[in-house]
């Protein structure tokens, strides 16, 4: 049928005749793209929701308060349901809180899931860790740990981590506190970690037999441990150097019932080492001045930068003034430059007679 026999049938004709499967094809592709979606988005609500079942009863066991209800506390929500500990931020993340417990002021904890709402960027997720050779993406959950009175001296402040050796390389790129510590082996740790610390002294207090203990048994799922009294981003102002107290977990979602139970070990030992650096973590003097030492370097170099940069902003200013003094003079008459260059001759001259007076 040609395309004028085609335009000369009725309406009802048209459609009948019409070759619809192009937008056949098109429908399927869109209702199967807003199924996976979907999908998507329930796989991830459900890896979040599990995940906090398994470790609720730990939560209500050390905290006072779980979840943003200021007025449910944990003696009355052995029956709440653990979704209402969670709010969800986007398809991939989920948040949730905790606090009312001795020695921590509060826990606050975000679940980072893959985008399965999404698998052509999962996809692209995958081949640019394998290009890379970066680690491919996972579902991770970390707890930020603020310790009572966090900007006071509840403890001495220092910096210690226990770290998977496969993310070693990032996190001590990533954040500042953990490059200014020591990486090494441990013979009390499984072979998958390693220890960053900034003494033996501190590595040795920390090492009780229950975070010992629990590392082994989580060496699946640790990501990292940390408990540090300085930034995680690097600061570029003596003021931005502001030491505040506070300890992170970082876990791999558990597969299995081994690897939860093995996370609940994990964050009961996380959350009683807090109570351990406040009781144990006075250093005797000597380690207390090597950590002192190296923050007040630390500040020197800032202040070595701020002064670079001050001197390098007056250069310019000075270097703006004399343009702007060479365009004026351009346009005076020979006499007019000869007594500028006069005045400027003569206070030359003084500012030199109050330097050497200065001297005397």
């Amino acid at each position: 049928m040609s395309l004028e026999q085609f335009y000369s049938l009725p309406v009802l004709s048209r459609i009948w005749y019409y070759n619809w499967w192009n937008e056949i094809w098109f429908f399927v592709i869109v209702v199967a793209f807003v199924a996976l979606h979907v999908a998507g988005n329930s796989w991830n609500k459900r890896t979040a929701t599990k995940w906090m079942k398994s470790q609720a009863d730990a939560l209500r066991s050390q905290f006072f308060q779980v979840g943003f209800d200021n007025s449910v506390t944990t003696m009355e929500t052995s029956q709440m349901p653990v979704s209402k500990y969670l709010k969800r931020v986007s398809p991939v993340d989920y948040v949730f809180y905790a606090t009312g417990r001795l020695n921590i002021s509060l826990v606050q904890g975000k679940i980072s899931l893959l985008t399965r709402h999404n698998l052509i960027m999962l996809v692209l997720e995958y081949a640019l860790s394998f290009l890379m050779s970066t680690e491919p993406p996972k579902d991770v959950v970390e707890f930020i740990a603020k310790p009572t009175d966090s900007d006071k001296s509840s403890y001495d402040g220092f910096v210690f981590a226990i770290v998977n050796k496969e993310i070693m390389k990032r996190v001590r790129e990533d954040s500042y506190d953990l490059s200014l510590t020591k990486t090494t082996d441990h013979p009390k740790l499984p072979v998958s970690c390693t220890v960053m610390s900034e003494s033996a002294e501190i590595t040795e207090t920390l090492f009780t037999p229950e975070l010992l203990d629990a590392v082994k048994a989580a060496e699946s799922v640790l990501q990292y441990l940390v408990i540090s009294d300085l930034p995680v981003d690097r600061p570029k102002t003596v003021e931005e150097y502001v030491p505040t107290k506070r300890a992170l977990l970082s876990v791999k979602i558990a597969n299995t019932p081994e690897q939860e139970r093995a996370t609940t070990q994990l964050l009961n030992a996380f959350l009683n080492t807090i109570d351990f650096a406040v009781a144990k973590a006075h250093w005797r003097p000597e380690v207390a001045r090597k950590l002192k030492a190296t923050r007040d370097d630390e500040i020197r170099k800032l202040k070595k930068i701020a002064e670079e940069e001050k001197a390098e902003e007056l250069a310019k200013q000075r270097a703006k003034e004399k343009k702007e003094q060479k365009q004026v003079a351009g346009k005076l008459t020979a006499e007019e430059q000869r007594r500028a260059q006069t005045k400027e001759r003569e206070k030359e001259l003084r500012k030199m007679r109050t330097k050497q007076i200065r001297k005397a």
